[in-house]
């Protein structure tokens, strides 16, 4: 590596002269020798004479090439040290070398600015113990030199450090040690970047999830609590106006009275299930839902299911059922399992007219797996609106003067039971040409299949 700090900036000066000696030496031993083969060519001193004289030029002439080589290898060094000069000072991050006991041999203005001070040189004066002055966690230091010690280098290395003016920051070095070539330690060198604004950022983030998640720890208590307080007296109000209504303890009279008492019943029962549906979101989110699995046959749920739509909507209609002959075994809870297939045909009866058409079917896959698929030929949903549908409370038509009832829990439900069983729900839908939403189950759930029971 370049020296942090180039030679004398009159170098290429010195190199040029350097240049202009290497040619005049050339001059000189071609000038001496032809000088001294003229004299011995005149005075005949002989072979020998003459061998000696061409060595001597041969020598000058080695002497000269060897100077213009040492002169281009001192420009070429010179240029690079140069070069690496303006780097080092305009850089953008900050650089350092220091000793291993935490003195400051050289830093660039980068680092200073970091640092708040004005000049590399008012900061080297300033900060003359790293490991006290500068880290605001003690033993900052001698972390960062048993990480060099055992490995030669450190990345990303993160610490809190004091600024000049008081306040903190955090940075981020990097850097290796030095070692000459016997392997004693020399310094360390690497560069400094800020990263307070991208720490403090990042601390925000946390902060904001661990508040969000405490905000719904609290909001599923609070409902949960809330939703076991409401079902008790709402049980005692479905009870009484079940024995008017069925005029159990005698005739009620007027008659009206009856239609109010059915009146109460329908909307407590109502009330009831989105009680249910609420507290059943909160199990689900906290984690504290847990199955009852048993083997199971298909038909059997699909027709639970069935009975689920028709009574949370009031709708007959007939709802054809498709599945494999034989049908499969399932290990499943299958009251879950029905709950998440009667949301799905409730929304289906719901948002399908009374001459569209709905239809339950169960298909095998060739991994093994099952899926149960519920179909409608009804209004359906553009596809930016999918995501969104499977949030828990989201309506579609949030209007005051919406035309269709529900607390929009219905999907999210069935989508939070399906990946309870291991499965997942995929929606597709067509704005005025209906929906089609798959509930799919994994092939460890599937405990005897069609093809086996074949066999």
């Amino acid at each position: 590596m370049p020296p942090l700090y180039p030679s004398d900036p009159n170098a290429n000066l010195e190199s040029s002269q350097s240049h202009d000696r290497g040619v005049l030496a050339v001059i000189s031993a071609t000038f001496v020798a032809g000088l001294l083969a003229g004299l011995g060519l005149v005075s005949d001193l002989g072979g020998e004479f003459l061998a000696g004289l061409a060595i001597l030029a041969l020598l000058g002439g080695t002497l000269a090439v060897l100077s213009r080589i040492a002169g281009d290898t001192n420009r070429r060094v010179t240029a690079s040290e140069a070069s690496y000069r303006a780097f080092f000072d305009h850089a953008v991050e900050g650089i350092f070398r220091t000793t291993p006991d935490g003195r400051y041999l050289a830093v660039n203005q980068a680092l200073a600015d970091i640092y708040g001070h004005a000049t590399p040189d008012s900061l080297m004066t300033a900060l003359t113990d790293i490991g006290a002055q500068l880290y605001i966690e003690p033993g900052r230091r001698d972390e960062f030199r048993e990480l060099m010690q055992a490995q030669d280098a450190v990345a990303n290395f993160v610490s809190e450090i004091r600024h000049s003016s008081g306040r903190r920051l955090w940075i981020s070095e990097n850097a290796r040690a030095v070692r000459d070539w016997s392997g004693a330690l020399l310094c360390y060198e690497g560069t400094v970047r800020d990263i307070t604004e991208k720490f403090e950022a990042e601390r925000a983030l946390r902060e904001a999830l661990r508040q969000a998640e405490t905000a719904n720890r609290v909001k599923s208590a609070f409902l949960a609590a809330m939703g076991h307080e409401l079902k008790t007296p709402l049980n005692a109000v479905l009870g009484f106006s079940q024995i008017i209504r069925d005029q159990v303890l005698g005739p009620v009279t007027p008659a009206a009275y009856r239609d109010y008492a059915d009146d109460i019943h329908n909307s407590g029962t109502r009330l009831l299930s989105v009680i249910n549906d609420v507290l059943d979101v909160t199990r689900l989110q906290s984690g504290s839902l847990t199955l009852d699995e048993r083997q199971e046959e298909p038909r059997e749920i699909m027709e639970q299911a069935i009975a689920l739509g028709r009574g949370a909507t009031g709708d007959d209609r007939d709802i054809p059922l498709v599945m494999p002959a034989p049908p499969p075994v399932l290990q499943v809870d299958s009251r879950r399992l029905a709950q998440a297939l009667g949301k799905l045909l409730a929304n289906a009866l719901k948002f399908t007219p009374p001459d569209g058409e709905v239809t339950l079917a169960l298909t095998a896959d060739q991994q093994g797996g099952v899926h149960f698929i519920v179909r409608d030929t009804g209004i359906g949903m553009a596809p930016e609106t999918l995501v969104a549908a499977l949030e828990p409370f989201h309506q579609l038509d949030n209007s005051l003067a919406r035309k269709f009832e529900g607390t929009g829990l219905g999907l999210s439900i069935a989508k939070a039971l399906a990946e309870l069983h291991g499965g997942q729900l995929a929606i597709v839908s067509e704005v005025a040409k209906g929906t089609s939403v798959t509930l799919s189950l994994p092939a460890a759930r599937v405990k005897c299949s069609p093809s086996s029971q074949a066999a």
